[in-house]
């Protein structure tokens, strides 16, 4: 039982992970805001992740020009 229940709590954990690995929106190194769907999301690589645009224009971001 205690097995059932150790893997249960790994698995919602790493599912967890997952989705902390794909934020809403991106703010990269130079403050530009950048939402999933546009052009440069992927990209990038180095940001702070928000879970909406306006959190990241409040944190100091700018949407992208």
């Amino acid at each position: 039982m205690k097995k059932v229940i150790l893997l249960l709590f790994l698995l919602i954990v790493g599912c967890d992970n997952i989705q902390n690995n794909s934020p809403n929106v991106k703010k990269s190194i130079s403050n530009i805001c950048h939402e999933k769907e546009s052009q440069y999301y992927i990209q990038t690589k180095k940001y702070d992740s928000f879970s909406s645009i306006e959190d990241c224009l409040n944190s100091g971001g700018r949407l992208p020009k």
